[in-house]
């Protein structure tokens, strides 16, 4: 479910993830993880250093 709201809203989940983690990720990125919310997940730990949880809770929150 989180999967089909993330590629249904992706301008302004988008915009969220640059507000919660700024410029770490890159726009080339973003797009290869958009709307697969596992992907994105692993890719903004990988960049990070942040626990899957701590980030599964930010992306919650946002969708």
């Amino acid at each position: 479910m989180a999967t089909r709201q993330m590629e249904e809203s992706w301008e302004r989940t988008k915009r969220q993830i640059r507000t919660i983690w700024g410029d770490v990720l890159s726009d080339q990125e973003l797009q290869k993880a958009r709307g697969d919310l596992h992907a994105m997940v692993a890719l903004i730990r990988e960049k990070t250093g942040e626990s899957r949880e701590e980030i599964l809770q930010k992306m919650e929150a946002i969708l």
